[in-house]
């Protein structure tokens, strides 16, 4: 079966993006076509945005093909990740400035997103974008996109932008990781600001780390501004994750925290249980036996060896990473297979 309109959405995981990556560069191979071209709206959370982004970034010279190839974007993790997981001056800390303030300066992944973003406007994105964050001032989801033309259908309830915005302004605010990184803040720009001149911007994690189903509802609405007669029949998805968590927390030392040890566990409990419940609905809404041709795919790998931490980059980590996403390659070989197929009909 022949579906009419292609997804494909990321999960955060900081620098576990590798994996999706890893993950995305075989489509490629197995398919020779670039992502960009195998699916009509790429969504994506803190990396997973990143992600979208950077495989939709026009090349400067030639705006119809995309500036970085998937071996280049899986060496921005190898190469970058200790630039925007960097603590300067580490050693003079106590765990007291670690508990009030910010993990990280902001500034190394400031850096890296211009090293690669550069001044490349959202509108100009090779296909559609979906992009999450939250504000914490207007207490709202906000979303970037790359068509103008669809922030009207925003309301009380959530903001799209796109305007004149960056790519980069897009990456700062997606990737704000509560604890690991302070809010972004962006000008408001085409909305009444009477109340705040800025946003408060923050992970889309804290209530989407897997934009799986936004990302369905946002096709539908693109495509029914579009003039188009697209149901969720209609949709065929591909939903990656960076690795499930399966750190444990036992009864007998959980029972006894407060506040402050709850903190972390806390974090990593809940952007777990996100995707995985996401994905838990997903797969009800999207059975199988629906269609002769399976809809929805989820990529996804218990890190069983590898680290779950967002931040950990150490050389033994990320090679544990790479192992995980080949590994997935691996187990699930047919069922790439049976996608790359899908999205060539």
């Amino acid at each position: 079966m022949s579906f009419k309109y292609n997804v494909l959405s990321i999960d955060g995981g900081g620098i576990r993006g590798i994996i999706p990556a890893i993950v995305l560069k075989e489509i490629e191979k197995r398919t020779q076509k670039r992502i960009w071209q195998l699916f009509d709206l790429i969504a994506g959370t803190s990396t997973g945005g990143f992600l979208a982004m950077i495989l939709t970034m026009p090349n400067p010279e030639n705006k119809t093909v995309a500036r970085y190839e998937m071996e280049d974007i899986i060496n921005m993790y190898r190469d970058d990740g200790k630039n925007i997981f960097h603590e300067p001056f580490l050693e003079s800390l106590t765990d007291v400035d670690d508990l009030l303030r910010p993990k990280y300066p902001s500034e190394g992944r400031e850096r890296v997103a211009k090293k690669y973003f550069q001044d490349t406007l959202l509108k100009d994105a090779l296909t559609n974008i979906f992009v999450t964050s939250y504000d914490i001032q207007l207490r709202i989801p906000v979303f970037f996109i790359n068509n103008p033309k669809f922030q009207r259908h925003s309301g009380a309830s959530f903001r799209k932008l796109c305007n004149d915005y960056k790519m980069i302004e897009a990456s700062m605010a997606t990737t704000a990781a509560p604890t690991f990184f302070k809010p972004s803040k962006l000008a408001m720009r085409g909305y009444d600001n009477s109340i705040n001149d800025d946003y408060a911007l923050v992970d889309g994690a804290v209530f989407a780390n897997n934009p799986t189903a936004l990302a369905i509802v946002e096709a539908i609405i693109y495509t029914q501004n579009k003039g188009e007669q697209v149901s969720l029949e209609d949709i065929l998805v591909a939903s990656l994750g960076t690795g499930s968590l399966t750190r444990k927390f036992p009864y007998e030392q959980a029972a006894n925290w407060g506040k402050l040890q709850w903190i972390q566990p806390l974090i990593n409990i809940f952007l777990d249980g996100a995707s995985e419940v996401a994905n838990y609905q997903l797969r009800q809404l999207l059975p199988d036996a629906r269609n002769n041709s399976k809809q929805y795919y989820r990529f996804q790998k218990e890190l069983i060896e590898a680290n779950d931490d967002l931040d950990n980059t150490t050389e033994e980590n990320m090679e544990l990473l790479e192992k995980a996403a080949h590994t997935i390659i691996q187990e699930q070989s047919r069922e790439l297979d049976k996608l790359c197929e899908q999205l060539l009909a």
